[in-house]
Parts: structure tokens; C-alpha cells; sequence
């Protein structure tokens, strides 16, 4: 299984930020983008990064704990607000504390689909990958990303030093 799609991490983090700062990317847009850069941060899941975003146009803490989404049992994750982002798109941001998560979600999911030729999950993986990379143990990979169960990550972990293994073998 190929989670990551092959999207690099740093290229995808420097994306983002150009789209937020262009000039012409619309003010709404630029929101989405926000919060899937915040996704790309923290290697969360897109309803996860939606909710951290709401909680930074609220309390402007860079330092958030949101709900882990897919967990049966409360659980928490901390996620940190890159220092890019900063709120001053004439509260048109503010606009979405009003919009329900799910469909917000939705909408993020769409825009990244359609413009970005992306799933918003890539990112999620692109994370991953990019830790794993940096030599990062798989199983602090497992407690940032809050996965389940660490074998989703040793498989993921496995394949990719297997790829990287095969392609310096010459």
C-alpha cells in the first residue's frame, strides 16, 4: 500500500505557503490552506487539523490539544500552529467557527482534490515519511501521529527502508 503517494514532505510544506501568501488566492482559500498546512505540521488526520484551526482563531494558542478522530476511547493529541500562519484575512476565517466540522472537512477534501490534485490523507503520510527519513523511531512516529496500533507504522516503516534499500543496491 502506497499511503504517501510519493509527496514530499518539504516540497508540499513550501506549496502551501506559496498558495497562502500569493496574492491572488482568495481569502476562504487561503483558510483551507492554513489548516491543511497545520495537517502537514503535524501529520494528523484533516478533521483533526480543522479542529486545532478553530482553536487557534479562538484562543491564538500555537499549542493545541484536540480529540483524536478514529479513537473509540478519549483520546488527545498535541498539535502545534506553524508560525506562518497568521489570521488577517478580514475575518473571513472567523467565518467557519460557524460551519459544521464534518462539512468543512468536506469542503478541505474537495479544494485539495480538485486544485491540488492531492488527498488530504497524503499529507498525513508525506509526515510520516518525512520523520522516517530524519531517523525518527517508528514507534514515536505511532505516539505523535496517535496511530492505533504501531503495526500500521513498523509495515509502513518496512516498505520504505525496503524501497530505499533496493534502489541503493545499484
Amino acid at each position: 500500500m502506497k499511503w504517501d503517494k510519493g509527496f514530499d514532505y518539504e516540497t508540499l510544506y513550501a506549496v502551501l505557503l506559496r498558495k497562502i501568501n500569493s496574492r491572488l488566492t482568495r481569502p476562504l482559500t487561503k483558510c483551507y490552506l492554513q489548516i491543511m498546512l497545520i495537517q502537514l505540521r503535524n501529520g494528523s488526520r484533516i478533521s483533526e487539523a480543522v479542529r486545532c484551526y478553530k482553536e487557534f482563531l479562538l484562543t491564538k494558542s500555537r499549542e493545541i490539544r484536540v480529540r483524536v478522530s478514529k479513537k473509540k476511547r478519549e483520546d488527545y493529541r498535541l498539535m502545534i500552529v506553524p508560525p506562518e500562519i497568521e489570521i488577517d484575512l478580514n475575518n473571513v476565517c472567523y467565518d467557519l467557527l460557524e460551519v459544521d466540522d464534518k462539512m468543512l472537512v468536506n469542503r478541505i477534501k474537495s479544494y485539495a482534490s480538485q486544485r491540488l490534485k492531492i488527498n488530504t490523507h497524503s499529507l498525513r503520510y508525506a509526515f510520516i515519511t518525512y520523520l522516517l527519513r530524519q531517523g525518527i523511531n517508528p514507534a514515536i512516529i505511532s505516539k505523535i501521529t496517535r496511530h492505533s496500533r504501531l503495526d500500521h507504522i513498523l509495515t509502513y516503516t518496512q516498505e520504505k527502508v525496503g524501497e530505499e534499500v533496493l534502489r541503493k543496491m545499484g
